[in-house]
Parts: structure tokens; sequence; C-alpha cells
């Protein structure tokens, strides 16, 4: 039904290009057991307080598989952070059906199993608590914005590659529009509960991908964006003026060499502190931009890194807090 986001030319190499170590690992639970790998980055020693960087692959694919596509681990080590990647034995993340237990908190779904994964990780190899992102490709798009909602005193900030938003499904967020996307913000702010916080969130989609930016029908992605920053005004009442909105004169366009055209936007309030930004891919299909996923678009390991190294957990979830 979905196509897995990394390609057929994913990188073999184990390590996706990074030159420290993949550890496997098993999450337990009274229910069941769930296979993660977390990537180690060279150097890295038990005094060290990292971040982390949580990876979720999507239908059909494997955690390894993620790794090799991605290649977030060789920016882990540049950067100097840890990589955690769930592994859901090649099923879907069912946020993507919108099952009810992988949607809530204390469901006893992916959302729980994921947010455990999260813990154990930043619990064994001593994680800054304070620096903790989470970003899913596909039906770990969907399964993102249901991490952002259910568990957003976990994360820092979130993306979306190639999925929708919290509370939408595989069929129902093509079927919307841009204009009604807004309203499933306040399932999400409901959600979130007392643990509220304004939630930065990263999204990049191609413009040949139903997930991604597509023009109606379709267009997941950016709905998914359009959800968020709905979501995050309600979270930050105030003035109209107050409010976060895209910034025109900080949206920018490139072209990889060979590759795709994109155009990136940024959403800020008019003080200028940034809660998101949105990545459309001219050409692409339903895959994990650049890298070994789809080498023709821009690099999503390094993009996506880039944004959410600017956010902390305590410090006010902009960058003018970061």
């Amino acid at each position: 039904m979905l196509a897995a986001v990394p390609s057929a030319s994913a990188a073999t190499d184990g390590t996706g290009g990074g030159e420290g170590r993949v550890d496997h690992r098993t999450y337990r639970t009274s229910t069941g057991e769930n296979d993660y790998l977390v990537y180690v980055p060279k150097g890295w020693k038990e005094s060290d307080r990292l971040p982390l960087y949580v990876n979720l692959h999507g239908c059909g694919t494997t955690a390894q598989e993620m790794i090799d596509a991605s290649l977030v681990n060789a920016v882990a080590d540049r950067e100097r952070f840890l990589v955690a990647y769930p592994d859901n034995d090649g099923q879907c993340w069912r946020a993507v059906f919108h099952h009810p237990p992988s949607t809530t908190r204390g469901g006893g779904g992916d959302a729980d199993i994921i947010a455990g994964i999260t813990r154990e990780t930043m619990s064994t190899y001593h994680a800054d608590s304070n620096r903790v992102y989470l970003i899913g490709g596909s039906s770990g798009g969907f399964q993102a914005s249901a991490m952002g909602a259910t568990y957003p005193d976990l994360y820092a900030a979130i993306g979306v590659i190639a999925g929708g938003g919290y509370g939408t499904d595989f069929q129902t967020c093509q079927s919307l529009t841009d204009q009604n996307a807004p309203a499933y913000a306040p399932s999400a702010v409901a959600e979130m509960g007392r643990r509220a916080h304004v939630m930065p969130f990263f999204t990049i989609g191609g413009t040949n991908d139903v997930l991604g930016e597509q023009p109606a029908p379709g267009g997941c992605t950016r709905r998914a964006y359009l959800e968020w920053l709905a979501t995050d005004n309600l979270l930050k009442p105030g003035q109209d003026g107050d409010t976060f909105r895209d910034d025109p004169a900080s949206t920018v366009t490139g072209q990889e060499p060979g590759g795709y055209t994109w155009t990136k936007k940024v959403a800020r309030d008019p003080k200028g502190c940034q809660i998101a930004e949105r990545w459309i891919v001219d050409g692409m299909g339903h895959n994990w931009p650049g890298d070994a996923g789809d080498p023709k678009g821009p690099s999503t390991a390094e993009a996506s890194w880039s944004f959410f190294k600017q956010f902390t957990l305590r410090g006010g979830n902009s960058t003018c807090h970061g």
C-alpha cells in the first residue's frame, strides 16, 4: 500500500556511512518485544551527554534499511549525537491507519513502544534529555505526528517526511483540503493535555508524491505542516500579529547538482522566532529525500539536524529561547 522510504540504491555498509558502531537492542514489555538499533558515534564515552535523534522507518522497511538510506549516522559523527532506530519488523507504524492505541498515550500501542525505546536509549547512553528529537518517513511520518501529540514531554522537536498530521490516516490526509487541515489541531492539543507546549516541526516531501507535497488530490505532508502550524498557534495564543506564519523573506530556493529543485519555507512570529521549516522538492516521489534514499534531492539528514539542533525542550521551544 505504501512504498518504503529508502530506495533500492541504499548504502549497505551497515553503519550508514558512520565511523562509530551500531548496537542491536531489544525493548521488552509485558506484552511483547521490539528490536531497535542505536548508532553510537565514534569516540563516544559514558561521561558524554549527547543529543538523541530518533528515526522511524516506513512500511515494508526495517531499521537497518533506514540506516542505509538516510545516512544520518555520518552527520551524527560530525555533530556528536546518538541515533535510535526503532524497528517494527517491516510493518507499518500504525498511526498511518489512525489506530487509537498507537495515537494515544497509555494505549499500549506504537506511541508507547517508541516512547519506551526513546527512554531506554536515553538511560543506557546517558543522552541529554533536553535535546531529544524524532523524525519519521511515510508511516513513520504519521507516527512522528502522533509522538509530538502523545509525548511532547520527551521531544524538543519533530519531523515528518512524506507523512501526515495528527489524527489523519493514509486516506483522510489525501482527501483534506489545505483550508480544513487546521481543523485537526484541537485534537492534537487535547492529546498533549497538561504536557502541551509549542512543538517545533520540520517537514519535507516531493511534488510527485500523494503523501508528500503533490497538488490536490494528495499533499499529506503539506497538510501536516498546516496542522502543526495551527496547533502551535493554539498553544501560543495572542493577537493576530503574534502568531507563527510563513516568513516570505526567509523563503529560499535551490537545486541539487544534476538533481531536483527545491523550496524551503520558514515559519516565524513577528519577533523572528522560528518554529517550523517546510521543504518542497519538485518532481520527487515517495522516498527519503537526498542521501542514499533519493540522491537527487536535498540531504534530509543535514537539513533536519540543522533545524533540530536549534531547539531544546526546556528552552521555550523556539529559536528565541534555545
